[in-house]
C-alpha cells in the first residue's frame, strides 16, 4: 500500500534505505484555511499569493513558537486520523488553479490530503538533539522559477505526476506535465517537494529568506552536507495530492497555473514553521517501526503522543478572508502570468483584488542571490544575472520575453527576496470560502490476525487475507473503510481492483498485486477468483 504517490515517484524523489523515518498524514479533502497569508516573507501583512495551509490550528499571519504551542490541535498526525499532539508546527504552499471551461476565470483546484516523511538523511554532522531549534522557518522550492535547474540534480526538488486511468504523466525536470485531461486515479495530481537539510547554524534572516539553508552535496536526500552549510537537521519530505478528478467538467485540461502566476510548475515551493515539541522527533526516530517500503507511520510508534482532538476536527483559522476558490480571470491579488525566468515581483494587492493592472514591487526585481536589485535604476551584477537577455525588463501578463536562462539566473537551494506588500486591507467577517475536510472512520478491523490466509467472497468474488502484509505501488484509487471487510467488499465493486491494503482508515485499492513486505500496520487482501467460486467450483465465505 502506497499513500500518495510515493509509490510511483519514489526512483526520482526518495530512495529507500535503512535510515529512521516516520510518516505523517492530513485528513483528506480540502483545507479549512486557504488564504493571502504566510507568516515567514510577510509576518503580520496580507501575502502576496494564495496558500494552503494545515497543521496548528494556532496559525495566523504572525508566527512563533510560544503561539504555536497555545495550539488546542493539528491537522497532521497518524493513519487513523489521530492528531500529533506534539507537532504544532505550521505548513503551507502555494494553492493551484485551472481555467474554466465557461470562460469565468480561474478555478481553485481543492486539495485531496498531504503526506509528509521525516528522515534522518545524509551524511556529515548531524545537530544534537537531531531537531529543529524553537521557531525554526525554511522555505523548499523557489516560487520566482520558470524553467528547470541548471543543476540535474537539483531537479530532483520538486516533481508532478498526474495519476489517471491511462497511465501515469510526470513532467519534465520537476515542471508541470503537458496533455493532462483527467487525473482520476489515486493520488489524482500530485506535487511533491523535497526540504533543505544542510543548515549554517545561523537564524533565519527576512532578508535572504533560504540563505540559512541549502541541500547536500550531489544526492538532495542522501549526499553530503557542505562546509558551509555543515549541520544536517531532519529531512522533510512532502506529497500533496489535488482532487482534478472532482472538477474536471468544469475546467480546461493543461491549464494548471500556481497561485503566483505560475504556468510552468518550476516555481512549486512550501514553507515550514517549526512547533515540534522538544525530543519528539528524535524520539519518534529512534522508536518508529521500519519497513513496509518506507511507510512508517507514525502511529505504529511507541512514543506517539496522540491529540485529543482528532484531524478532521481540527480548523487553523483564516485571517484574510476573500474569494480565493473562483477568482474571476485574474489571481488572487496581483499575479499575472508570466514566462519570464525569474518572474517579477509585484506589490501586494489591496484584500478582495485580483488583477492583472499590476506594479513591480517598489521597482526591484528579484535577483538570484536573494539581494535587492533595481529595474530601471542603477544596474548591478546581481541585477544583470536576474535581467532579461540585453538588460530590458521582461514581459508579463502572459506575453513572452527574452528571458534569461534558468542555468544563469536561479538557483533552487535559493530564494529570491520578497519585498514587503505597500498596501494592506483588514480583515472583514465573511464566511470562509474553504470546504472542511470530510470526517475520517475509526477503524474497528475484525478480521486480522484471526482470518490470516483465509478466504473471503464479497459481491461474488474471492479474496485470500493478508494480515500484516503490504504490497507495494500499482494503486488504483484510496477509500476510507473502517475495518478491512469495507475495504473488501469496497474492492469487489470497483473495476480492475484486485488487491487492498487497509493502514488505519485508509482503504488503497491496487490495479495489480506487487511485492509484497511484512508490515503490522497494514493489513490486505488479495483477488484470488473473480467468479467467487473455488478452482472446484464451489462458493465459499470466509473460512
Amino acid at each position: 500500500m502506497k499513500t500518495s504517490t510515493f509509490a510511483a515517484s519514489a526512483a526520482c524523489l526518495f530512495s529507500y534505505g535503512a535510515a529512521q523515518q516516520f510518516v505523517m498524514y492530513t485528513p483528506g479533502g480540502d483545507d479549512t484555511s486557504v488564504q493571502r497569508a504566510d507568516p515567514i516573507i510577510s509576518p503580520g501583512e496580507l501575502s502576496q499569493h494564495v496558500h494552503q495551509i494545515f497543521g496548528a490550528d494556532g496559525f495566523s499571519p504572525s508566527l512563533s513558537y510560544e503561539s504555536l504551542q497555545e495550539s488546542s490541535c493539528t491537522t497532521v498526525g497518524d493513519a487513523q486520523g489521530n492528531g500529533n499532539a506534539a507537532d504544532l508546527s505550521s505548513y503551507w504552499h502555494p494553492a493551484l488553479y485551472m481555467e474554466a471551461k465557461d470562460g469565468s476565470g480561474y478555478i481553485k483546484v481543492p486539495t485531496g490530503g498531504h503526506k509528509f516523511y521525516y528522515k534522518n538523511a545524509g551524511s556529515g554532522k548531524a545537530r544534537e538533539p537531531f531537531e529543529f531549534p524553537h521557531g525554526f522557518q525554511m522555505i523548499a522550492g523557489n516560487p520566482f522559477m520558470r524553467g528547470p535547474d541548471a543543476d540535474a540534480q537539483r531537479q530532483n526538488i520538486t516533481q508532478w505526476i498526474c495519476h489517471s486511468s491511462n497511465g501515469m504523466n510526470q513532467g519534465t525536470d520537476g515542471g508541470f506535465p503537458t496533455g493532462v485531461t483527467d487525473c482520476d486515479a489515486y493520488p489524482g495530481f500530485n506535487g511533491a517537494i523535497h526540504f533543505p537539510h544542510c543548515w549554517n547554524g545561523k537564524e533565519f534572516n527576512p532578508a535572504k529568506p533560504t540563505a540559512h539553508m541549502v541541500y547536500p552535496t550531489g544526492d538532495i536526500q542522501n549526499g553530503e552536507c557542505p562546509s558551509s552549510h555543515p549541520t544536517r537537521l531532519p529531512h522533510i519530505f512532502s506529497e500533496n495530492q489535488f482532487d482534478v478528478h472532482s472538477i474536471v467538467d468544469k475546467v480546461k485540461p493543461d491549464s494548471f497555473v500556481l497561485a503566483m502566476g505560475d504556468n510552468t510548475g518550476y516555481g512549486w515551493h512550501f514553507d515550514f514553521f517549526n512547533g515540534w515539541k522538544d525530543g519528539a522527533i528524535p524520539g519518534l526516530l529512534d522508536s518508529c517501526p521500519q519497513g513496509g517500503f518506507g511507510n512508517a507511520n507514525i502511529g505504529d510508534c511507541p512514543t506517539f503522543e496522540k491529540s485529543n482532538v482528532r484531524m478532521d476536527a481540527c480548523k487553523p483559522k483564516t485571517t484574510y478572508k476573500e474569494n480565493v476558490v473562483t477568482p474571476g480571470k485574474a489571481l488572487p491579488g496581483c499575479n499575472p502570468i508570466s514566462d519570464a525566468n525569474p518572474a517579477p515581483y509585484y506589490d501586494t494587492a489591496p484584500l478582495g483584488t485580483a488583477t492583472t493592472n499590476c506594479k513591480l514591487s517598489g521597482g526591484e526585481q528579484p535577483p538570484s542571490d536573494g539581494s535587492p536589485s533595481k529595474i530601471g535604476g542603477a544596474s548591478s551584477s546581481a541585477a544583470s544575472s536576474a535581467m532579461p537577455s540585453g538588460g530590458a525588463s521582461s514581459k508579463t501578463g502572459g506575453a513572452s520575453s527574452q528571458a534569461a536562462s534558468s542555468s544563469a539566473a536561479m538557483s533552487s537551494s535559493t530564494l529570491a527576496t520578497f519585498s514587503k506588500p505597500t498596501t494592506i486591507a483588514k480583515p472583514t467577517t465573511a464566511k470562509p470560502t474553504t470546504t472542511a475536510p470530510k470526517p475520517t472512520q475509526t477503524q474497528t478491523d475484525d478480521i486480522c490476525p484471526s482470518a490470516n490466509g483465509k478466504k473471503l467472497t464479497k459481491h461474488g468474488k474471492t479474496f485470500k487475507v493478508e494480515c500484516g502484509i503490504d504490497r507495494y505501488g500499482n494503486d488504483l484509487k484510496m477509500v476510507q473503510a473502517s475495518d478491512l471487510n469495507q475495504c473488501i467488499s469496497a474492492c469487489a465493486k470497483t473495476s480492475g481492483c484486485v488487491d487492498v491494503s487497509l493502514q488505519g482508515t485508509m482503504c488503497y485499492m491496487k490495479s495489480s498485486a506487487g511485492a509484497k513486505s511484512q508490515n503490522s500496520g497494514v493489513n490486505g487482501a488479495k483477488l484470488v477468483s473473480s467468479g467467487g467460486k473455488h478452482r472446484h467450483g464451489k462458493k465459499h465465505a470466509l473460512h
